[in-house]
């Protein structure tokens, strides 16, 4: 599919939506409410106090007002906020299998967002590289998420490297109520802990983990020559490299066992998986979990 081909971009977007369809109604459709429950309260009503309420919930001036004591009642806020954050680096755009890391992060989004117009939610887009690259806040509707995917389906970044904190800092300045916040990366750089943190007090965030199929046990015949897409070096790898990769992956290990220890959930995914039994597993963990508190 050519970037720039608007006709070949909307048809590719419709062709994710048919795909999708039958995955996100017959595996996300109760997961994806049960998941992403007590997204907070909104103020229902008030009443009048009874001896099992909590008298933590009585409504002071209510209760002045009419001589009598009044608790506020609240409900769960039916409506859900999501923002899918997607690293569109250079290394993203590469993959040693059928399927690169970004066209799989693509399907993941499409996921994502179709259950969310199935469930009336809102869905919103941050597309990030070494700077932020394009926002579109949280919309509700179909129209508005089929625009969103469609951007990113043409997106050429500016940027090449991965750099997380313009796009954290910047989440924090335009998210004022609390959202699912999905990143979605290689998380092969370093992560500002940070401010991740105060994004995971103020939000459900989840880390999104796509990872090469090679990237972890890599086995290298001979010497190659390759080149890093998001530094454009030229270096060289031999069958000795393989300490070389176990090294990067501990180092990505460590950055997310620190990013979890800050209360942020995670699931990984290789290029090339079915994006959709990766997301009910994850999604039954968290139910599971929940039910256990």
């Amino acid at each position: 599919m050519s970037p720039t081909d608007p006709l070949a971009i909307l048809n590719e977007v419709r062709r994710l939506e048919i795909v999708t369809r039958g995955a996100v109604d017959t595996l996300l459709k109760g997961s994806y409410k049960s998941t992403f429950r007590g997204r907070g309260l909104e103020f229902h009503q008030v009443r009048e106090y009874t001896p099992e309420d909590d008298f933590r919930s009585i409504d002071w001036n209510v209760t002045a007002r009419l001589n009598s004591p009044f608790v506020k009642t609240f409900v769960e806020e039916r409506e859900l906020q999501m923002v899918l954050a997607v690293d569109l680096s250079a290394s993203l755009w590469h993959g040693t299998g059928p399927m690169s890391k970004r066209e799989t992060a693509l399907r993941l989004c499409a996921v994502l967002a179709f259950a969310a117009v199935q469930h009336q939610d809102r869905v919103g887009l941050l597309i990030f590289t070494d700077r932020v690259e394009y926002y579109v806040p949280p919309k509700r509707g179909k129209a508005a998420t089929m625009g969103a995917l469609r951007e990113l389906l043409r997106f050429k970044p500016a940027g090449k490297k991965t750099l997380y904190k313009p796009a954290f800092r910047m989440l924090t300045q335009v998210l004022k109520r609390r959202s699912v916040l999905v990143l979605i990366s290689d998380f092969t750089e370093p992560l500002p802990m940070e401010t991740a943190a105060v994004l995971a007090r103020r939000h459900d965030f989840i880390a999104a983990v796509v990872k090469d199929p090679l990237e972890k046990d890599f086995k290298l015949p001979a010497r190659l020559a390759v080149r890093d897409p998001e530094t454009g070096r030229v270096g060289y790898l031999s069958p000795g490299s393989s300490t070389a990769f176990q090294k990067a992956h501990e180092f990505r290990e460590s950055q997310l066992k620190a990013l979890t220890a800050q209360g942020v959930d995670r699931f990984d995914l290789k290029a090339g998986d079915n994006v959709v039994p990766v997301l009910h597993q994850f999604f039954r963990r968290r139910i599971d979990r929940m039910g256990r508190r």
